[in-house]
């Protein structure tokens, strides 16, 4: 596997995985998507955990920091297309959607050929939500976290460049799951990935996260929590299974393990977010400030 020169190195992943707060801050990065995932039941329809996560970011990236056209229908299909998120059609439909849902609207072009549509300030507050518990979960782990958190909370122009760094990192190749990779099936699935950290929060909040230690499994509840059937559960529990990453025990298989295989790749996704996240957060406060411009120099980590 191709892995980015922009993606954050295995010495710098595993410096922040050896810091004392990491396992803390993976359990409120994790609380934290579980709880944004139940919120999203439109997108959670329509698109994976992967391009649900990545589509709104891509169209942040396209208005604050991409090039021309900016944000029209035609460069939102195209580039989803080059990054293999969605189908054109997919796209068009869900852009529809989200004017609908109040989260896009067309706004005046120079170019009466151009459409443009530009993210609705419920839209920007949604994502301000999410940064912003996340740059909480960094503060121990980052000492400019907190500094982050501010910023979001109350500057645009800070809102402005950290979409246009995230956006442009991707873009360029950078990909969480790069460090990550027995996670890439479970990305493309409806609610994957949060159902293994529904797992993994289903520990004692005094254990170590991810724990060690066998959990509680309902397929019921969590087909119920994360609005898919039983089947959909089972099959991602099988693969998980098939790639050691969980053991399933107990009297009627009702309990689950993470194997050390299972809690070492989702450390190295959460790391690798992290990482991204201060890249991203440290380059938009730079330019906020003045004292650095927008750039992909020193995106890799370590």
């Amino acid at each position: 596997m191709s892995v980015s020169p922009l993606t954050p190195s295995p010495d710098a992943v595993a410096a922040l995985r050896r810091h004392p707060y990491f396992s803390r801050a993976m359990r409120s990065s994790a609380e934290g998507a579980v709880a944004i995932y139940r919120t999203n039941k439109l997108l959670n329809l329509l698109l994976s955990d992967r391009a649900r996560a990545l589509f709104t970011h891509v169209a942040l990236y396209l208005h604050f920091g991409g090039s021309e056209p900016g944000l029209t229908v035609g460069a939102m299909k195209d580039l989803c297309v080059e990054l293999g998120l969605c189908s054109r059609g997919r796209c068009e439909a869900l852009l529809a959607l989200m004017r609908a849902g109040g989260l896009l609207m067309a706004t005046p072009s120079p170019d009466r050929r151009k459409r443009l549509l530009a993210p609705t300030e419920k839209l920007l507050a949604l994502h301000r939500v999410r940064w912003a518990r996340q740059f909480e979960a960094m503060r121990r782990l980052f000492p400019e976290a907190a500094d982050y958190l501010a910023a979001v909370s109350s500057d645009p122009a800070f809102t402005k460049a950290f979409a246009a760094a995230l956006g442009r990192r991707f873009v360029a190749g950078l990909r969480v799951l790069d460090n990550a990779p027995d996670l890439e099936p479970f990305a493309e699935r409806n609610a994957g990935v949060v159902i293994l950290f529904s797992l993994a929060l289903s520990g004692r909040e005094d254990d170590a996260f991810p724990p060690a230690k066998p959990v509680q499994l309902s397929i019921n509840a969590l087909a119920k929590t994360f609005s898919v059937s039983r089947k959909h559960v089972q099959s991602l529990l099988r693969d998980a299974e098939d790639r050691k990453l969980l053991v399933r025990s107990g009297v009627t298989n009702n309990e689950v393990t993470l194997s050390r295989r299972g809690r070492e790749t989702l450390e190295q996704m959460l790391a690798t977010m992290f990482l991204y996240l201060a890249q991203c957060a440290d380059e938009a406060l730079g330019a906020c400030t003045g004292s650095a411009e927008p750039s992909l120099q020193g995106a890799t980590a370590g």
